[in-house]
C-alpha cells in the first residue's frame, strides 16, 4: 500500500484543523504542513500545535508532500490546485472536502498533471463553530467521510486514503462523484435551502403579525437551526451543486403541490397516509450503535493490476449498504500480474451480501467471518 508520512493541508478551518489533529492522534509519526492565506489562522494552528510546519506559500507548502488535502471553501478548491500543480511531487495524492463533487473532479482531470491523483472527499460533519480554534480530534468520529473515485483511479491510493481517513474514527464509504452529489442535494442543501426559505417567509410575516418571532419554538426552532449556518459557505455550495439542488426542488415542489392539492380537495386518505408513512420513515432512520464484532466479515479478492479496479468494488459494496471498515492489498504470485485485496466488512449478512455483488461483476472472492466460523 501506498506510503503516507508527509501531508499539507491548505485551509486551516473547522475541517483541515480537525483532519491536522486527528491524524497526528491516529500517528504522530505524521509530518503536517499547514498553509492558509489568513495568517491568525496559521499562528493559532502552530500555537495549538496541529501542524508541524507552517509554509510561506503554496509552493513551499506541497514541495515534498506525499497527501494534499484541500481544506478550502468549495470555491476555492480549484484555484488551489492550479496554483499548486506545478510544484507536486510525482505521484502524489490530492483530496478535497468539498461538499459538491462531480464538477470538482472534472476540472481536477484538467487542472494536475497525469502523475499525480485526485480523489475527491467529502467528512460529513461540521459543528456550530467555526474557524481552527474549534478544530479538534474527535470531529470525524462515527461521521461518515464518502470519498469519490472515478474509473482511472489507482487501487493502491484509493485503499491508502480510505484506510487513513477509516483511522480518523470516521465510517469512510465511496460514492461516484454524481450519486454523491445527488444524495448530498437530498439530504443536506435541499433542507438548508428549506430551513432558511422558512425562516425568511416567517420574518416577512412578523410585520403583519407582531408577535410571530415571540411564539416560534419547538418545531420552528428544531426546523431552522441549520438556517444559522455560514451563508458565505452555502453561496457557495448552492451554485457548486447547482444541477442537482435545483432537480431536488422540483421534487419537493411537486410533493408541496400534491399535499396542497389534496388539502383543497378533503383528501383525507392522502393526508393521513402521507403523515403515517413519515413517521415511519423517521422512526426507521439508521442509529448509531456499538460495533458488534461477531458481525465483522473479512473478504479475500483477487484483482489484476490496473486502474479501477478499487474503485469499481468499493462502489459494489456500498451501494449493497454494506460499511467497509479497512482495506489492504497484498502481492501475491497468485494471482497473475495483480495481488489480493482484503477488505473488513461489517454488518448483518455482510459477507454473504458483498461476495453476491462482487461475483457478479466477475471476482472471485472467499469470506471469513473475523470471529467464528468460515462462511
Amino acid at each position: 500500500m501506498k506510503h503516507i508520512r508527509n501531508i499539507t493541508i491548505i485551509g486551516l478551518g473547522l475541517i483541515g484543523g480537525s483532519l491536522a489533529l486527528s491524524l497526528k492522534k491516529f500517528n504522530d509519526n505524521f509530518l503536517i504542513t499547514g498553509y492558509d492565506n489568513i495568517t491568525e489562522a496559521i499562528n493559532i494552528a502552530i500555537y495549538r500545535k496541529i501542524i508541524d510546519k507552517a509554509a510561506k506559500n503554496y509552493k513551499e507548502a506541497v514541495k515534498d508532500a506525499d497527501l494534499v488535502i484541500i481544506a478550502t471553501p468549495v470555491r476555492l478548491i480549484t484555484e488551489v490546485a492550479n496554483e499548486i500543480k506545478c510544484d507536486l511531487k510525482s505521484g502524489a495524492i490530492i483530496t478535497d472536502v468539498g461538499s459538491a463533487k462531480l464538477n470538482i473532479v472534472e476540472k481536477m482531470k484538467e487542472i494536475l498533471p497525469e502523475d499525480v491523483i485526485f480523489i475527491g472527499g467529502h467528512p460529513m460533519t461540521g459543528s456550530e463553530n467555526e474557524g481552527v480554534l474549534s478544530a479538534r480530534n474527535d470531529l470525524f468520529v462515527n461521521a461518515f467521510y464518502i470519498l469519490t473515485p472515478t474509473d482511472n483511479t489507482k487501487t493502491e491510493a484509493l485503499a491508502a486514503l480510505h484506510s487513513l481517513f477509516t483511522k480518523t474514527g470516521a465510517k469512510v464509504i465511496t460514492v461516484s462523484p454524481g450519486e454523491h452529489d445527488k444524495i448530498v442535494a437530498l439530504i443536506s442543501h435541499l433542507p438548508h435551502i428549506l430551513s432558511t426559505n422558512l425562516v425568511a417567509l416567517v420574518d416577512d410575516k412578523q410585520k403583519e403579525l407582531n408577535n410571530l418571532f415571540k411564539l416560534c419554538a419547538g418545531g420552528f426552532r428544531d426546523m431552522t437551526r441549520i438556517a444559522a449556518s455560514n451563508p458565505k459557505m452555502w453561496l457557495d455550495i448552492s451554485f457548486e451543486n447547482k444541477k442537482e439542488i435545483v432537480s431536488a426542488l422540483d421534487e419537493y415542489i411537486g410533493y408541496l403541490n400534491k399535499f396542497k392539492e389534496s388539502i383543497i380537495e378533503n383528501n383525507e386518505d392522502y393526508i393521513k397516509d402521507h403523515y403515517i408513512k413519515a413517521k415511519e420513515a423517521r422512526l426507521n432512520l439508521p442509529k448509531f450503535i456499538d460495533k458488534d464484532i461477531s458481525k465483522l466479515y473479512e473478504l479475500r479478492i483477487g484483482i489484476p493490476d490496473k486502474k479501477g479496479v478499487l474503485s469499481e468494488i468499493t462502489l459494489a459494496i456500498s451501494s449493497a449498504g454494506v460499511n467497509i471498515e479497512d482495506i489492504s492489498i497484498f502481492h501475491s504470485t497468485e494471482v497473475l500480474g495483480g495481488g489480493i485485496l482484503k477488505i473488513l466488512i461489517h454488518g448483518e449478512n455482510a459477507g454473504v451480501v458483498s461476495k453476491n455483488a462482487l461475483e457478479k461483476l466477475g471476482y472471485e472472492v472467499s469470506v471469513k467471518k473475523v470471529i467464528g466460523e468460515e462462511d
